[in-house]
């Protein structure tokens, strides 16, 4: 190995030179040197180590020098490692701990080293043992640097310990980054578990609509079996709404793709007209009537009809279930300049004003036994949409749902 010539220790002390009985030439070092140009290689610990091992290995003159580092639930590992001749040596828990707990750069050969890394390395070679601490003293990395022949200089060992406190703060900035990339991936598994439960709460919720709906027709169906018309609807209906329930699955199955549905774009009002249908039977079992009315040539909305059913059906029920007997629910649609209004009016109780923005929040209801997701869902399908939902209170009283959606031009 040629020897580096014309360079200061890191001490500013002079040359640093090999023992005369030893085949490597007399080598120097400059301080300067090992700064590592941090700032010019890609900030991350492998690039940062594997450049110090480089740059220590041809600064010392040394057969190698590698990086111990720790690894997650096993033994350490050599990280980084520059050589000629033997590969690295792997060291085990009981040698990471003994070099951890050196104080600064020390020869295997000094009385008192532990014997779990002095037992590591051969006798015939000169090895010197370096932590890299950080701040607070917890131990990063631990350089090792082995000389086949020759002895390893006071100067070389001051070398080192200057190497571990100029690579010390980098080092800990990319350990720190590191966790923070761990923490932020176990936070995004996290996100994506929390909402896959919310989104599975959400379909069972939506699944449950279309199922009741199907079940209130069979229970209708022996004693209108004979009603060409009620048999007609039913087997629309249930066509209609067991093919939603396929279409919600098909959402949880493929998560997190929005339920929105494939389409583009729906028609307000037959939505609109589709929907008293579905609840027809429902509300009058309950004594509710459902009015509906929309102005003609109404535009499509950007919205998929399964989305617009299941905004509109979570209100709409709300609705019937506020209601009281002999009450009504109104359907309404009208168009605006780019955008369609569509109104759920109730003859019940109302909302507070205090509770307008609540009852739009997960695990929100304002009734007993209520899941407190439908008004949730609704939001938001009508915020994906681009449109939104307030609610307001009525002229004679009970409660105004307003879904404003943007028009298709």
């Amino acid at each position: 190995m040629e020897a580096v010539e014309g360079k200061q220790s890191m001490t500013g002390e002079g040359p640093v030179t090999a023992d005369a009985s030893s085949s490597v030439p007399t080598f120097t070092t400059d301080a300067n040197s090992l700064t590592l140009r941090i700032e010019e290689i890609l900030r991350d610990e492998q690039t940062l180590l594997s450049g110090l091992v480089q740059r220590l290995r041809t600064l010392t003159g040394s057969t190698l020098v590698s990086v111990w580092s720790p690894a997650a639930n096993r033994d350490p590992v050599v990280v980084a490692a520059a050589f000629e001749g033997s590969p690295p040596i792997t060291p085990d828990a009981a040698a990471w701990s003994a070099a951890a707990a050196l104080p600064h750069a020390t020869l295997l050969s000094e009385p008192g080293v532990p014997a779990a890394l002095t037992r590591l390395f051969p006798r015939r070679s000169a090895t010197a043992v370096a932590p890299i601490h950080d701040s607070a003293r917890h131990t990063l990395s631990v350089l090792v640097l082995t000389l086949e022949s020759g002895t390893i200089r006071p100067r070389t060992l001051a070398t080192l310990d200057a190497a571990t406190r100029r690579v010390s703060a980098p080092l800990a900035a990319a350990r720190a980054l590191q966790r923070l990339e761990n923490l932020d991936d176990r936070l995004r598994r996290l996100d994506r578990l929390a909402t896959l439960g919310t989104l599975a709460a959400e379909i069972a919720h939506e699944v449950r609509n279309p199922l009741v709906s199907v079940k209130t027709f069979l229970q209708l169906l022996p004693e209108r079996l004979k009603d060409p018309e009620f048999v007609t609807d039913f087997l629309s209906v249930a066509t209609q709404e067991l093919g939603r329930v396929e279409r919600l699955l098909d959402v949880l199955i493929h998560a997190p793709h929005s339920t929105a549905g494939n389409e583009s774009t729906s028609n307000p009002g037959e939505s609109l007209d589709t929907l008293a249908e579905l609840l027809r039977h429902p509300a009058q079992a309950r004594g509710v009537t459902i009015e509906v009315e929309w102005q003609e040539d109404l535009p499509l909305i950007a919205m998929s009809r399964d989305a617009l059913r299941q905004a509109l059906l979570n209100v709409t029920k709300n609705a019937i279930e506020a209601s009281p007997h002999s009450g009504r629910v109104r359907l309404t649609a009208r168009a605006y300049e780019d955008s369609v209004e569509l109104r759920v009016t109730d003859d019940g109780p109302g909302v507070l004003l205090e509770d307008r923005e609540r009852i739009f929040e997960p695990f929100v209801s304002m009734r007993e036994g209520g899941s407190g997701l439908g008004l949730a869902i609704t939001r938001r399908i009508v915020e994906e949409a681009g449109g939104r939902i307030t609610v307001e209170s009525g002229r004679e009283g009970g409660a105004v749902f307003r879904l404003v959606l943007p028009a298709v031009s």
